[in-house]
């Protein structure tokens, strides 16, 4: 169930296989649209933007899908799937229909509604929350771990996601938890957002968080002369940073799938910085 205060409209969804979501007025109560996507079973969240005919939905199993619609013209504008994820809440920022806060059990995603002219994109932005003493863990490279110093013999180091047989984004999303070292991250249970495009959220161990949901650019350049030129870019600020210079013409630049690693190649050999 969602309402929005600004359009003065209601939504809901049926509790039966291959549901609807029903929009109607209110308090008239009239039948506006109604929304039919692929999900089989049942939509567990529902949210209006505060400006704009947009709505947000999500699904549970067996899809788990994020989708955005365009409620007014029965469009659906995106969609992303989020495998074994169960949210606890959804919301726009009021401030830009473009941003939208989910949150899980145990994770925050700040979802960013890319647009080219009628193409619409979803692009997933994970917070990294803090452990229950509030202390933030160290980041662990999980795509590409620390070589082994012992015998080679047992050939190249794999991701761990490879070697757990995953694919696609559950390799994307894969997390180690083991008797040694589990993970214990913050639950949270409320937030809101504010009016400068902030997030505070509460959390079950007691903890509020602010959250800075304002997108910003980082950019990586190459020039002609082998030199690897950072920019980063928010609203109409931007900051130049020189990286790397190889002393040779980089012919392309890829990026590890966490975006932790960025491989140069030039005509003679790789760097990998």
């Amino acid at each position: 169930f969602a309402a929005s205060a600004s359009s003065q409209v209601v939504a809901f969804s049926d509790r039966q296989l291959n549901p609807l979501i029903h929009i109607y007025t209110f308090p008239e109560l009239r039948k506006l649209a109604e929304l039919k996507g692929s999900d089989v079973l049942d939509y567990t969240l529902l949210a209006f933007s505060f400006k704009g005919p947009y709505l947000a939905s999500y699904s549970s199993i067996p899809e788990f899908v994020l989708s955005v619609w365009n409620w007014q013209e029965n469009i659906l504008l995106c969609s992303e799937s989020q495998p074994g994820l169960t949210g606890t809440s959804l919301s726009f920022n009021p401030m830009n229909w473009q941003q939208l806060c989910f949150v899980a059990e145990s994770s925050v995603t700040i979802w960013c509604i890319e647009r080219s002219k009628d193409e619409h994109l979803l692009t997933r932005h994970p917070v990294e929350l803090p452990d229950e003493q509030g202390a933030m863990s160290p980041h662990e490279d999980l795509f590409f771990p620390t070589s082994r110093k012992d015998d080679p013999y047992y050939g190249p180091d794999l991701p761990i996601s490879a070697v757990a047989g995953l694919e696609g984004d559950e390799a994307e999303t894969f997390v180690v938890v083991t008797d040694f070292f589990p993970f214990y991250y913050l639950h949270p249970t409320a937030h809101c957002w504010t009016a400068a495009s902030e997030i505070y959220m509460g959390c079950k161990e007691g903890y509020v968080l602010a959250i800075d949901a304002e997108p910003h650019v980082d950019l990586y350049f190459s020039a002609q002369e082998g030199i690897l030129i950072f920019y980063h870019i928010k609203d109409l600020q931007y900051e130049i940073k020189i990286c790397a210079d190889i002393s040779q013409p980089i012919s392309s630049l890829l990026f590890s799938p966490d975006y932790t690693s960025l491989l140069l190649v030039t005509e003679q050999v790789q760097h990998l910085r």
